[in-house]
């Protein structure tokens, strides 16, 4: 119980809670200094991702495809429509569709309804050149039965093969028809039972209209059949209409019409290239501005806001600053070994003249970019990454802009993990400083915690002290009083 000044008149809640205040000032500071890691953290996981943002843009410049982009033009895409990979020729092509490929549709005769049982009870088989499914009927089996039977329906032997003929109605009649186009893709369609001279309720494709009495399609109404077309006066054979990539090399054709003539032209995609430099440049400018940024701004005094305390805090900062300085340098000296372009700025993109060429900022010559693209891809793909084994992946003594920064912002920003010392820590720079902020203010909190332990236990020991000298206060205030009686009870009796 807490006796809050009965006897001795004394504010003992404002008295403790002031004694309270003093002995806090340590938790105050070590919530501040915490506060100060985490806000550190804050600005370096801002810094992180905006350097695995510019890792992102790097890789794209270290792929063959961007340098070599094709685009391709169809006369009219309702005929013809195309696309092309980097290893597609600059060319036009004349292509003229005798006919589509076309897919194997069958029929039936109407039924009275495709909901009613059909009274027929029996199986038939369905080869589609591919796989073989039987369909077990019976005789409570309506029309539509018998077509989900046929959706569903899996190869005898494989039954996580699903069989390639679609089923439908139409009119109450049952249709099939392959999945595949081409010749090569053709329905074999056979009833368990074959009775000649009559249809029994036990030959089912033939009770439906689908064979004839002698089991053979009694409707078909489209035959399967191949593309045939010309590419420039070339005849050419496919089973399929779209999809086409083995026609013309690096070109995927997809025909849409049959009897017409189209052209589709391919040529290079500057604009594709173009872009993709830029959003690198972009991203580089963006990551410049935050460094110099988090470098220059200066420290707000008295700040009371997170976001006013954040700033400063990365003023001067030497690793920062090594960032920033080794960016620069790798885009602006030259690629060793190079002859046509060994300079960024052999291709229009420079340092701007802004602040004096203080920001490292870099600005693009869009004409001069174009035209090194257009005359010299591959020299501008070795300004950016010399792919000496043409893999892709930056090798050792493979250099170019592209390919240094890349190394560099792996160094940096590597969340993947080394053992050293049976202590495990992170490979790049960044996530290793990130773990220290982590560890540190993991360690502040405990302290905290822990220190705030200590305070109840003061405050209770406090409360505890202010009680008795409360219940002392009252047993002498009591005992004077008794004193005060007796000696007026002695003075009273002379």
């Amino acid at each position: 119980m807490k006796v809050s000044g009965l006897v001795s008149g004394l504010d003992t809640q404002g008295l403790i809670s002031k004694l309270m205040q003093v002995e806090r000032q340590p938790i105050v500071l070590m919530q501040n200094r915490r506060n100060s890691y985490e806000l550190r953290k804050e600005l370096w996981n801002e810094v992180n991702s905006s350097l695995l943002s510019l890792k992102t843009q790097t890789q794209n410049l270290l792929s063959q495809s961007t340098y070599f982009k094709k685009k391709v033009t169809s006369s009219d895409e309702t005929i013809v429509s195309a696309t092309a990979d980097d290893t597609a020729a600059n060319n036009t092509y004349t292509i003229n569709i005798t006919k589509l490929a076309k897919a194997q549709r069958v029929a039936g005769t109407a039924q009275g309804s495709s909901n009613t049982a059909l009274n027929l009870a029996g199986s038939f088989t369905i080869n589609d050149g591919t796989y073989t499914s039987t369909i077990n009927v019976l005789a409570t089996y309506t029309l539509t039965d018998i077509m989900d039977k046929i959706n569903s329906a899996k190869d005898n032997t494989d039954t996580t093969k699903d069989l390639q003929v679609t089923a439908s109605i139409v009119n109450n009649t049952l249709v099939l028809q392959h999945d595949k186009t081409g010749t090569a893709s053709t329905m074999t369609l056979t009833d368990s039972v074959n009775t000649g001279g009559s249809t029994n309720s036990n030959e089912i494709l033939e009770s439906l209209g689908v064979l004839t009495d002698a089991k053979a399609i009694a409707n078909q109404q489209q035959a399967a059949d191949d593309a045939g077309f010309t590419v420039n006066g070339i005849p050419v054979t496919r089973t399929k209409n779209d999809g086409l990539t083995d026609v013309i090399n690096g070109v995927t054709l997809n025909l849409k019409k049959d009897g017409v003539t189209g052209t589709i032209t391919v040529a290079a995609d500057i604009d594709a290239s173009v872009n993709t430099i830029k959003a690198f440049v972009d991203q580089y400018n963006s990551t410049l501005d935050l460094i110099n940024t988090r470098l220059a701004e200066k420290t707000v005094i008295d700040a009371t806001t997170d976001a006013a305390k954040r700033k400063g805090l990365l003023r001067g900062d030497a690793v920062l600053t090594g960032i920033k300085n080794d960016l620069r340098k790798m885009i602006s000296d030259p690629i060793t070994g190079l002859t046509v372009y060994d300079r960024l700025s052999d291709i229009g993109i420079t340092t701007t003249s802004e602040n004096f060429g203080k920001s490292g900022k870099l600005v693009i010559d869009e004409t001069k970019l174009r035209e090194a693209l257009q005359n010299n891809p591959a020299e501008v793909k070795k300004l950016f990454f010399n792919d000496l084994d043409n893999d892709g992946v930056v090798d050792t003594g493979e250099t170019g802009v592209a390919a240094k920064i890349s190394d560099k912002l792996a160094y940096l920003t590597s969340s993947s993990t080394i053992t050293v010392g049976g202590v495990t820590v992170k490979q790049g720079v960044i996530p290793g400083r990130l773990d220290s902020f982590d560890k540190v203010i993991g360690d502040y909190t405990k302290k905290i915690t822990d220190f705030e332990n200590r305070l109840t236990m003061i405050e209770e020991n406090l409360w505890t002290q202010f009680t008795a000298m409360e219940k002392s206060l009252s047993t002498m205030q009591n005992q004077a009083a008794w004193l005060a009686g007796q000696l007026g009870a002695l003075g009273n009796s002379k």
